[in-house]
């Protein structure tokens, strides 16, 4: 699948300056509007004030985990928003808590640019193309 042109918002939250500004630059050139947040508050604060359509946590993020991010957003926020998780630390646990929460996918850490490419087409595909 090519990666897909058009208007839509990426909230990237990654406590790792150097991660956030790699996928930026993956997507910006692309089309997509990225929102980078380095902790759960910042990722709060932008998805009250900011149209998003996909959100991409890191689940171990400074204050609130990305799991605990998500699950306020989707409650406080917009019940139905897809989000992404990276981790270097994947354990069944994390696994049944994001399936759990209904996270799109869970993809590990170093990110492999190209998996997270597919992801996001896939979910921007899934929800927003009708």
């Amino acid at each position: 699948m090519a990666l897909l042109n058009g208007h839509y918002s990426l909230l990237i939250t990654d406590d790792d300056e150097s991660c956030r500004d790699s996928i930026k630059d993956v997507f910006e050139p692309k089309g997509y509007t990225t929102h980078l947040a380095s902790c759960g508050r910042e990722a709060i604060k932008i998805a009250r004030n900011e149209e998003v359509h996909l959100m991409i946590f890191d689940v171990h993020l400074p204050d609130y985990s990305g799991l605990e991010t998500f699950k306020i957003i989707k409650k406080e926020i917009r019940l139905t928003i897809p989000c992404i998780f990276m981790s270097g630390e994947i354990t069944k646990e994390l696994q049944i808590d994001l399936i759990s929460a209904n996270a799109y996918t869970l993809i590990p850490k170093p990110i492999n640019i190209n998996i997270l490419r597919e992801s996001v087409e896939q979910v921007i595909a899934k929800y927003y193309w009708k």
